[in-house]
């Protein structure tokens, strides 16, 4: 168990929401049994299922911008996604009630999920969003720590833009900051939550990884969104290829930019907030 009742026990858990579609019964039951056995008590959230619904008629789906950046368009489950995450940002945002967990209905959680989410709720000047991601090929990513949540849980800021929004605790704060670029956006959910540069949103998530998605249950996006940039690249012309090696680069400058300057406002909360010593 984790060794900091101070946090841990200080705390209460906040409301939380499993998105779900309404056809997906099998799926309702398996969550059910992994977040009662977590100690997390929730809701479900209707999703909305955008696998055969047109693409380009979606008001939210910046299609042009989307090709510019990627050379693809994104697909339908895609849509389904971002719609179905913005409804809860905007229930989050709108309700009143404080910050809220989102979770997805394929996620498996870590035995300490809940302690180290009570600590997170005694810490909320830290994070506006905090995106639980447990794979050990994301945890492999370069991270900064940035406050100690008890035992070997840190909250921790990512240099890169890894996906995954299977499992996040969003405020009321961070919900209105990412419902502005929904409006109409060119990424994927999981991909906007990535870019803090432009939602204005710190790219924050608790290491070790406390969920991370099932990878033996089917996916309700589907696979076709797997579009690997070298095959983009055959099939682009030089100008194209130009321009998506430019928006490439652009990211990857950005996403540098944005964890190098928030250095020493990390460096000063870890250690004024009882986090230990700098790296």
């Amino acid at each position: 168990m984790l060794t900091a009742p101070s946090l841990a026990e200080s705390a209460a858990l906040p409301r939380a929401y499993v998105i779900n579609l309404a056809n997906a019964g099998d799926r309702r039951a398996v969550v059910t049994e992994r977040l009662g056995a977590a100690g997390v008590p929730f809701s479900f959230f209707p999703a909305v299922d955008g696998r055969t619904q047109p693409v380009e008629s979606q008001p939210i789906y910046d299609g042009p911008g989307r090709r510019a950046k990627v050379g693809h368009d994104m697909i339908g489950g895609e849509i389904g996604c971002l719609l179905s995450h913005k409804a809860v940002l905007e229930a989050v945002a709108g309700e009143g009630r404080g910050p809220a967990l989102v979770f997805e209905d394929d996620v498996l959680l870590d035995p300490y999920f809940a302690d180290a989410v009570r600590a997170l709720m005694a810490r909320q000047d830290l994070w506006e969003l905090v995106r639980f991601l447990g794979s050990p090929k994301i945890m492999g990513q370069p991270q900064r720590r940035i406050a100690s949540l008890g035992a070997s849980y840190w909250l921790t800021r990512f240099m890169t833009q890894p996906g995954g929004a299977h499992a996040y605790l969003v405020s009321e704060a961070g919900a209105r900051k990412l419902l502005a670029q929904l409006e109409r956006t060119p990424f994927p959910i999981d991909n906007l939550m990535g870019r803090p540069w432009r939602t204005g949103v710190a790219n924050l998530t608790v290491r070790p990884g406390l969920a991370r998605q099932d990878e033996a249950m089917d996916s309700n996006i589907g696979d076709a969104r797997f579009v690997s940039a070298k095959r983009v690249r055959e099939h682009a012309g030089l100008g194209r290829r130009l321009s998506l090696g430019a928006h490439r680069m652009g990211d990857n400058f950005a996403t540098r930019t944005a964890f190098f300057g928030a250095a020493p406002a990390d460096w000063w909360r870890r250690l004024s907030g009882g986090g230990g010593a700098a790296d």
